[in-house]
C-alpha cells in the first residue's frame, strides 16, 4: 500500500534551475570566466557542500567558500522574494491532488533557507508534513540518505513510498532508498539514459502524476 509521496523541489516543483544558472553566470563573469550548461548539469541534485566545492575549484580561489555560499544564497533568496522563480507546470495541481490522499514529504538538495523561501513564495508549507535538506544528512543525492530520513520521519517504509524526481542523481537516490520512483525529467538538463531507465515511471510533466500514482497504488494493492 502506498502511504507517502516524497517530492524533490528544484526543477520539479519550482523552475529554479535557470535562476541558479543566471546567478552563477553573473558571479563567474566578474572574473571573465564562463559558467556552462555542463557545469550546471554536473551539480544537479547535489548537496550544498558539493556545489560549493565545485564552484570554489572552478573559480581557482578567486572567492573564498564563505563568499561563494553567502553571495549565491543571498542572490537566490532575493529572486524568490521578488517572484522571479516560477513554479513548474501543474506543480500546484500535483500537490492539490496528493493532499489528503498521502503523507507528503519534501527532500531537496537545496539549503534549508532556499527551501523555506520557495515554500513561502508559493504558500506550499501546508502541504508537507516533513521537509528536509540533504545538508541535514551525512550524504547528499545520489546517496539515499535524504529519502530514507524523510521516510523515517513520516513513519513509512520504502515500499510504501513514491519518490518524484527530475534529476539523475535524485532518481538514483530514490531507487537506492527502496522507493518506487516517478521521473519527471527537466528538458533543459536531461538525466542520463541509464538513470531514466532505473525509474519505475517516466512522465513528460506533472500533469500526469495523479494518473501515475493511481496506477501505482492499484498495483501495490493487488500485490498486497
Amino acid at each position: 500500500m502506498i502511504k507517502a509521496v516524497i517530492f524533490d523541489l528544484d526543477g520539479l516543483l519550482v523552475d529554479s534551475k535557470p535562476v541558479w544558472f543566471q546567478v552563477r553566470t553573473k558571479m563567474f563573469a566578474r572574473f571573465a570566466l564562463q559558467w556552462t550548461d555542463d557545469d550546471q548539469k554536473a551539480l544537479m541534485g547535489r548537496s550544498t557542500q558539493a556545489w560549493i566545492d565545485y564552484v570554489h575549484q572552478k573559480l581557482n580561489g578567486k572567492l573564498t567558500k564563505d563568499e561563494i555560499v553567502n553571495e549565491t544564497l543571498s542572490s537566490m533568496v532575493s529572486q524568490y522574494r521578488s517572484g522571479n522563480v516560477r513554479f513548474m507546470p501543474a506543480a500546484q495541481q500535483a500537490l492539490d491532488n496528493c493532499a489528503g490522499k498521502f503523507k507528503l514529504g519534501l527532500a531537496s538538495s537545496s539549503p534549508r533557507i532556499l527551501i523555506d523561501a520557495a515554500l513561502k513564495a508559493n504558500s506550499w508549507q501546508k502541504y508537507f508534513s516533513q521537509v528536509l535538506s540533504s545538508d541535514e544528512v551525512p550524504n547528499g543525492k545520489p546517496a539515499p540518505d535524504a529519502y530514507l530520513e524523510v521516510m523515517k520521519r513520516l513513519g513509512v517504509k520504502p515500499n510504501e513510498s513514491v519518490v518524484v524526481e527530475d534529476s539523475g542523481s535524485g532518481i538514483i537516490a530514490g531507487k537506492a532508498a527502496g522507493a518506487t520512483v516517478i521521473a519527471v525529467p527537466n528538458e533543459h538538463l536531461m538525466p542520463s539514459p541509464e538513470a531514466l531507465k532505473s525509474a519505475d515511471v517516466v512522465l513528460e510533466s506533472l500533469v500526469s502524476l495523479n494518473k501515475a500514482l493511481t496506477e501505482i497504488t492499484t498495483r501495490a494493492g493487488i500485490k498486497a
